[in-house]
């Protein structure tokens, strides 16, 4: 019996060697085969991370050699501590609890994160990021598979970049052409008008001149006929003149003399003050319709504003009464030519803005001011009109951008007064507006005129 106990404890000995070996050997190869996994992900080019999702803070389980020289460290370096130290960012609380329901759901999520390194320097990130979920259906790891997207987003940024500034000169192309065809058909006009001024101007000369020669003869002919109603009375002592007389005296009352006399000099007047009203909308015509070529010159601002004031009047006339402060200005250096087309776009919408407010001539009203501010002057054009919206205002110099109806407007007029005041006299364009109040106007313009472009 002893002898086959020795048989037997040799044959377990021998199957406990052999077992162990054959484990030591298993060991062995999933060793081989972790250290070919490791060396295959340390070789990637790819960051690869594996977090434990079910301890305190999330240590870091695995981090190949890309992950951490990316963030700055040694892999590691990483074993062990919190996620945390990555200093990848989870973007927003929205963004970041979707993630976590479709993790949950054991579906993969992507994300991209701006991340800084131990040097200070960023960098960004996308992940691919897989949840391992355990025998209880709840995750035990988190997979990340990432990449360094820096070159790809700069790359994607220029781009839009570029993008955006072919648009930005189409769009520039496309104003500067919609304002050369402007001026233009301005330029057409205006020798239209000019034309029509002056065709207008000879005739109301004539008709002038006739005017006040004939009040001129009237009130020599009213001295006659008092004269004559003098002697007239005198002859009255006479019977026989009395009779001579009657019919005269009676042709005088059908004709209501007296009134006559009295109204007479008031047509004149009011002919004469008409004819002069004429004579200054031609000559402000003349003066606004001239073709000014791009030459600058001294003007005198307070006037052109009294010349535009004429032209539009038609316009504001029925919807506001317009109030001037004129300050005493020097001589401008300026296209006066281009300035009348930015007054008269002005108060064009001052004018409409005060229609759209449903106000008349009574209790509308546009303030004209200017002044002189250091070597600048200050012209400003207010109403007491519907108001620009806060959410409009900042767009409103935007070529083709309008408020007004299809057909009375084009979103050019405030698009080419601010490239006539800012691009071409080196001034400045600004508003201030309330809704329901009104809106102010303010170009401020150098009186020297435009600075000479540096360096020269």
């Amino acid at each position: 019996m002893k002898a086959v106990k020795a048989v037997d404890s040799a044959g377990t000995v021998d199957e406990l060697r052999a077992d162990l070996a054959a484990r030591a050997a298993e060991n062995q190869r999933l060793r081989s085969e972790l250290s070919l996994r490791n060396n295959a992900l340390d070789s990637a080019s790819s960051l690869f991370l594996i977090v434990d999702a079910r301890a305190p803070n999330h240590p870091i389980v695995y981090a190949n050699r890309a992950l951490a020289q990316a963030h700055g460290y040694e892999p590691a370096e990483l074993i062990g501590q919190s996620v945390r130290i990555l200093n990848i960012s989870n973007g927003s609380p929205e963004e970041a609890a979707e993630r976590r329901v479709a993790m949950r759901a054991g579906r993969s999520v992507r994300m991209e994160s701006d991340v800084l390194r131990t040097d200070g320097t960023t960098f960004r990130v996308g992940i691919h990021m897989t949840p391992i979920l355990g025998a209880d259906g709840r995750i035990s790891h988190t997979v990340s598979v990432g990449a360094d997207i820096t070159a790809r987003v700069e790359a994607e940024r220029r781009k839009t970049e570029l993008q955006q500034r072919l648009h930005d000169e189409m769009k520039e192309r496309e104003r500067l052409s919609v304002e050369l065809q402007l001026a233009q058909k301005l330029e057409s006009v205006g020798r239209l008008a000019a034309g029509v001024a002056h065709e207008i101007n000879t005739p109301i000369q004539y008709v002038g001149d006739s005017v006040h020669f004939l009040r001129s003869a009237m009130e020599d002919i009213q001295r006659v006929l008092v004269a004559y109603q003098d002697a007239a009375q005198a002859l009255l002592a006479d019977p026989a003149a009395s009779a001579a007389l009657a019919p005269a005296q009676a042709a005088a009352a059908a004709a209501d003399l007296e009134f006559l006399n009295a109204e007479i000099p008031k047509a004149f007047e009011r002919t004469l003050s008409g004819v002069d009203r004429v004579a200054g909308i031609v000559r402000a015509m003349k003066e606004f319709a001239h073709p000014d070529a791009t030459q600058h010159g001294p003007a005198d601002l307070n006037h052109a504003l009294e010349t535009t004031l004429t032209v539009a009047r038609n316009e504001y006339k029925y919807s506001a009464t317009v109030e001037t402060q004129f300050g005493e200005l020097p001589q401008v250096l300026c296209n006066v030519g281009e300035l009348n087309q930015v007054f008269l776009n002005l108060i064009v919408n001052a004018a409409h803005a005060i229609q759209e407010s449903g106000k008349d001539s009574s209790s509308g009203r546009i303030t004209v001011t200017t002044a002189v501010a250091g070597e600048n002057v200050h012209i400003t054009i207010a109403d007491n009109g519907r108001g620009i919206p806060p959410e409009v205002i900042e767009k409103i110099y935007d070529p083709f951008f309008t408020t007004k109806e299809v057909g009375k407007g084009t979103g050019q007029g405030l698009a080419i007064a601010r490239s006539i005041v800012v691009d071409k006299h080196g001034g400045d364009i600004g508003v201030k507006s309330r809704v329901g109040e009104g809106a102010a106007f303010t170009i401020t313009l150098p009186i020297a005129g435009r600075p000479a472009p540096a360096g020269k």
